[in-house]
């Protein structure tokens, strides 16, 4: 493996993979004492600005949680859009979320819903999880709980216990699938087995019927 010294000299000397190793490196070094957000922050801009969509998405973090530099909704916005047009899923479901609450820019429903879709077909389970639901409730979208129902299932199939429990609802009350309490059950204890309180106390009242 590359040592610190090495991979630091190839940072300096422009190396834009080097850039956002030694960035990742100064910020989530084993030894605590070694860390330094401000420092990685500044590998990793300069990564970014050369176009490495993964730079792109921890600057954005830094923005979004003030990690080495002041809190700017603003600037983690611009750079999870820049992640986002590189393919980045996870920076596509933040940037979807930032869209829909309006942190530091106009709220936008139908590019949320865009960037949302975005990651979605990429596997992310959060953006599986949360498109259905917002299918579910017509957030930004006509409400189609059969549509939500596939989401959902995609993210509880990735083991996401909201999912799980949405799922076992849906299978419940027959929302968006034909009602089956086996598999309402199912899925209703893979998220109770995952500390899903909900589910927990869903599936003591049907044990109780």
């Amino acid at each position: 493996m590359i040592t610190t010294r090495s991979l630091e000299k190839l940072a300096v000397a422009g190396n834009v993979e080097a850039q956002f190793r030694m960035g990742y490196r100064l910020a989530y070094c084993r030894n605590k004492l070694n860390r330094s957000p401000d420092w990685a922050m500044r590998y990793w801009k300069l990564a970014a600005m050369s176009g490495n969509g993964r730079a792109q998405f921890y600057l954005a973090t830094c923005y979004d949680f003030g990690s080495g530099t002041r809190r700017s909704h603003r600037s983690a916005v611009k750079w999870y859009r820049k992640a986002a047009k590189n393919g980045h899923s996870v920076a596509q479901y933040n940037l979807a979320i930032c869209l829909r609450r309006g942190d530091g820019i106009k709220r936008n429903m139908r590019e949320a819903v865009h960037w949302l879709r975005k990651s979605a077909a990429d596997r992310n389970s959060d953006a599986q999880r949360d498109l259905g639901y917002w299918f579910h409730e017509g957030i930004g979208v006509a409400r189609n709980p059969s549509t939500a129902f596939k989401w959902y299932r995609l993210a509880a199939l990735q083991g996401d216990a909201i999912a799980q429990f949405n799922l076992g609802l849906c299978f419940l009350h027959g929302d968006g699938v034909h009602q089956n309490l086996r598999y309402a059950r199912l899925w209703l204890r893979k998220a109770a087995n995952q500390k899903h309180r909900c589910a927990i106390g869903v599936l003591k009242q049907l044990d109780t019927r």
